[in-house]
């Protein structure tokens, strides 16, 4: 894989876990999980569990996946660095959320009423903004402009240490353990191990440069 095809696919990485972690599952999505073994191969314990296979896909969403993304996601283990860095517990929606202030410092505006967070530090927000960065680096390395990537590397591994990669792991570790289908264990397990690899790889390729 060369370096274009190895940052598309972190592309791709950070925008399916981020669709996966912000809203139930949808059927188009479900379906295509389904039917691409690449993809499949990405939840070993979903390829197992026969219900996967056996329950109609539709009935399979209402009845087992809505509800275990609801009882993990919503009401158990909330998906906000806020709440997990720091003592009080709480969302953190305002201005002075210093995941926020990272995002605007870097050039990224949210509009939370477009999407089902209630803060901008949720996890799957945190990954769309490293989605976006990772684009920005593709397209530097397109134009051959090396400094702006390097640059934007270096970005995505500051946000990784301060942000995601701070408190992601220990989030989905948690949730992991929550989940009561194989699926949103996979999902979580999934999540949790391309976060910690992406930063080894991050590492590597930063002081590479």
């Amino acid at each position: 894989m060369d370096r274009i095809q190895e940052t598309q696919a972190r592309i791709n990485m950070y925008g399916f876990l981020s669709r996966l972690l912000i809203e139930e599952i949808d059927f188009a999505t479900l379906e295509k999980i389904k039917e691409n073994e690449d993809i499949l191969d990405l939840f070993p314990n979903t390829k197992e569990w026969d219900k996967f296979w056996e329950k109609d896909t539709i009935k399979l969403i209402e009845e087992d996946l809505n509800v275990d993304f609801t009882t993990v996601f919503l009401l158990n283990v909330y998906p906000y660095e806020s709440v997990f860095v720091h003592d009080e517990g709480h969302i953190n929606p305002t201005v002075t959320n210093p995941t926020l202030m990272f995002y605007r410092e870097h050039g990224y505006a949210i509009d939370l009423n477009k999407t089902r967070a209630l803060s901008p530090d949720h996890i799957a927000v945190e990954m769309e903004f490293m989605m976006n960065l990772i684009q920005e680096e593709l397209e530097a390395i397109a134009k051959g402009n090396e400094a702006d990537a390097e640059k934007l590397r270096n970005i995505q591994k500051k946000f990784l240490e301060e942000h995601l990669g701070n408190w992601g792991p220990v989030y989905l570790m948690a949730a992991r353990d929550m989940a009561e289908t194989p699926f949103y264990y996979d999902v979580c397990d999934l999540a949790l191990d391309f976060i910690l690899s992406d930063y080894e790889y991050l590492s590597d390729t930063v002081e590479k440069v």
